[in-house]
């Protein structure tokens, strides 16, 4: 009789430390933030935040530089070159480059060729003047660009102690196609701090 007792306690304690633990738990939250804002997650690495940063920054510096008004023509011919990545990670620079081509397009000074560009909008581009060609038996007119858009990622570490820092840069050049000359460039440094445990401020 005294061991029904005691197992029916012990299933009864059992019973209630589930019940005790399943109302502790709490459901996964998910919320939405701005990718520029105080609320995104910092890192040691480039982050959303900080692509969104420089590429804002390169924007407004070619655009007021003034560089665009000498164009042959308006909108001016822009083709973007690939990012060239000089640092240790993979990365993703289709990012930053899309932010600046839709920037770019958006103020009604430049048209992006895909047609003598690099990647595979460049083969679509030119599949699709190709067909156009054999369609209408008349040779497909590309237009030339009259500016080139060259990036490169280059990253810098030092370290002084338990303290890193990865200095990012974003190297960014326009160079008129006809005459080779580089009439905008500008770059950009991101550094990044990581304090390892046990260090007593910065």
């Amino acid at each position: 009789m005294k061991q029904t007792i005691s197992s029916k306690l012990v299933g009864l304690l059992a019973v209630g430390a589930l019940l005790t633990f399943s109302g502790c738990e709490t459901e996964t939250e998910t919320r939405t933030v701005d990718a520029k804002g105080p609320q995104a997650i910092n890192t040691s690495a480039i982050n959303s935040q900080d692509w969104a940063n420089a590429a804002d920054q390169l924007i407004n510096s070619l655009l007021s530089s003034g560089a665009l008004n000498n164009a042959p023509r308006t909108p001016a011919i822009l083709a973007v070159d690939r990012v060239i990545n000089n640092t240790t990670m993979m990365v993703d620079t289709d990012l930053l480059i899309k932010k600046i081509r839709v920037a770019l397009t958006n103020t009604g000074k430049i048209n992006i060729t895909n047609t003598m560009g690099l990647g595979e909008r460049a083969v679509v581009a030119s599949e699709a003047a190709e067909l156009d060609e054999m369609q209408s038996g008349k040779k497909a007119k590309i237009l030339v660009p009259d500016y080139t858009l060259y990036a490169k990622l280059i990253q810098q570490t030092d370290k002084n102690g338990k303290i890193a820092q990865n200095t990012y840069s974003f190297q960014m050049s326009l160079v008129a196609v006809k005459t080779g000359l580089t009439v905008w460039e500008e770059e950009k440094q991101i550094a990044k701090q990581t304090r390892g445990p046990g260090t007593v401020g910065w």
